[in-house]
């Protein structure tokens, strides 16, 4: 691939990768046509060099996601209380309101003095089906922003991005990075292309902004946008290892496995001994902990993630 110097302009310099002078990303954009160039270099974890490099359209490329917003609660019970009082409105229903509690951290149900026992059951029915309908529009609010809800043990609860979601919406945006990938391994097993993409995320420079349950997404960047900057947290760097694992890789059943303040991604293939792994609704998933910086190939994980996973503080999403 050639490239003409004299139109580029160098956006992202060499950036080092460990302390033996590897350079691992250079960004470039040609002047020219708005074509972006990513170009990477570092050693694997048999300690070979590993070089690839894609295009994209640098328009195209920033464009996804759009809809997609740090997660603010009283903005969200803001919409979904004008909403529930215009369903009331359209209902012709009297006697009853939603309005946001002082704080605007939920929405309550409002309703006038009932002079009789027919209007007091009248005003509860009201209740009910607009608790029904609150529910509804609180999911659908969540899906179209890409967020869902998520427990962790013992019962910790919060809004996290929709990691899958965000997956499968940006994989035609990262495809080039995807035959970029399946171009240098071609024919191989699945181990070694899990490995290699994990060896590749891992090099990427971690920058966690938040907390997991509370960081209302913040901190989160889309795999694009992980890409373009190169840096992220580790459900950002779980998001990018999903949306390219699942177009090379198809048949396994996979899962995120969210722990308190971290995220690893899971794989149902052969087991070797020392894997670590956990186990949901029947299938074992080999784990992989794409965070880095530390050098950790599929089945391995740090000392906290294992002591979490032995103590049961996990959820598993499933991918498939």
């Amino acid at each position: 691939m050639t490239h003409k110097l004299c139109a580029t302009v160098w956006l992202l310099l060499l950036l080092p990768l460990t302390a033996n002078s590897q350079n691992f990303f250079q960004l470039s954009e040609s002047a020219d046509d708005g074509q972006l160039t990513f170009s990477y270099q570092w050693r694997d974890f048999d300690d070979h060099q590993q070089t690839f490099d894609f295009q994209v359209d640098k328009k195209e490329f920033l464009q996804p996601l759009k809809r997609y917003r740090g997660f603010n609660l009283e903005r969200s019970q803001r919409e979904l209380a004008h909403q529930l009082n215009r369903y009331i409105r359209q209902q012709q229903w009297q006697g009853i309101q939603a309005r946001l509690t002082p704080r605007q951290q939920s929405v309550e149900l409002v309703t006038a003095n009932a002079r009789t026992e027919q209007k007091q059951q009248q005003l509860k029915e009201y209740k009910k089906r607009l608790r029904e309908y609150y529910h509804e529009r609180w999911n659908d609010y969540l899906e179209a922003n890409f967020y869902r809800q998520l427990t962790l043990p013992p019962g910790e609860q919060g809004i996290i991005p929709d990691h899958p979601a965000i997956a499968r919406e940006v994989t035609p945006t990262i495809r080039p990075l995807i035959q970029a990938i399946g171009e240098q391994l071609g024919n191989n097993t699945q181990r070694n292309y899990i490995n290699y993409i994990a060896s590749f995320i891992q090099q990427i420079p971690y920058n966690d902004l938040n907390s997991k349950l509370d960081s209302r997404g913040d901190g989160f960047v889309p795999p694009n946008q992980l890409l373009y900057y190169n840096q992220g947290d580790c459900d950002s760097k779980v998001t990018l290892m999903t949306a390219v694992i699942k177009q090379i890789i198809d048949t396994p059943k996979m899962a995120i496995i969210y722990l308190p303040k971290h995220a690893v991604f899971g794989i149902a293939i052969s087991r070797r001994s020392g894997d670590t792994t956990v186990e949901h609704d029947g299938v074992n998933y080999i784990l992989v902990d794409v965070t880095g910086p530390a050098a950790m190939p599929l089945g391995q994980v740090g000392d906290e993630t294992e002591f979490q996973i032995n103590t049961g503080q996990y959820s598993v999403v499933p991918l498939n």
